[in-house]
């Protein structure tokens, strides 16, 4: 018998628990059980130990948070860069590496999706204000849930599926983006959604259970939002079939 609370691991730092609350009361609102747990130094320098660390979850919640030390990809910092974090760099990382190999289902949010590309072999822009200017606002920090623009999903996608929408506004508050390769591709990721400037707004893995990264944050939009429900809700139900396996 499938889990019918299967059990959701948030990967960030202890010292963020205020700001990932958010992405818990979300799991929960879709049926999940969220555990919030970080992945210390000695553990994350085996992929062993990272695999048995990540076995005891059904899902994983890569959520959003600082920028990422453009080093990772291969740059040097652009004076626009915001603040990084070397820990959440470092375990997540180590994370998002074992879970492109794995099976396990991924939801990733905005700095998560940027991870999960950085991750794979691409890179990022470090600044679209400066780098790919637009009229279009992407970092409207406060309210939460305002709905900054819209996106454009590919129909026949998860995404879309998910969605139930094709067109659809979303909340924003990020000034960096996945950089994709020719082809709409970055690693084993297809970008799947896009806003109307044609910044990468999600992307999925062709051939993976459930490895979905969007770079709004439906966290902030569950309660009372069909496409930010129909995601966790999606993920959620992911989890509950990988548990049961």
């Amino acid at each position: 018998m499938p889990s019918m609370s299967p059990r959701i691991l948030v990967l960030g730092l202890d010292s963020d628990e205020d700001y990932l609350s958010t992405y818990t009361k979300a799991v929960a609102a879709a049926g999940g059980d969220a555990d919030r747990r970080w992945l210390a130094a000695p553990m994350r320098r085996e992929r062993a130990l990272i695999e048995g660390f990540l076995a005891a979850y059904d899902g994983v919640i890569l959520p959003g948070g600082e920028d990422i030390d453009p080093r990772h990809y291969g740059e040097g910092p652009r004076p626009e860069l915001g603040e990084t974090n070397a820990e959440l760099d470092q375990g997540q990382m180590a994370a998002a590496r074992v879970l492109l190999r794995y099976s396990i289902p991924v939801l990733a949010i905005c700095r998560g999706m940027q991870l999960l590309a950085v991750a794979a072999g691409g890179g990022l822009i470090q600044d679209l204000p400066s780098q790919k200017p637009s009229p279009i606002k992407h970092n409207v920090k406060n309210p939460k849930d305002f709905l900054a623009h819209e996106v454009d999903v590919e129909p026949g996608s998860r995404l879309a599926d998910l969605s139930g929408a094709a067109r659809f506004a979303v909340n924003s508050r990020h000034h960096q983006a996945v950089r994709e390769t020719p082809g709409e591709s970055v690693g084993p990721f297809r970008i799947v959604a896009r806003a109307a400037d044609g910044v990468p707004e999600g992307m999925e893995a062709v051939g993976h259970p459930f490895l979905v990264a969007v770079q709004w944050h439906p966290e902030n939009l569950v309660f009372g939002n069909a496409q930010a429900m129909g995601l966790f809700q999606g993920f959620i139900e992911a989890a509950r079939e990988c548990s049961a396996v």
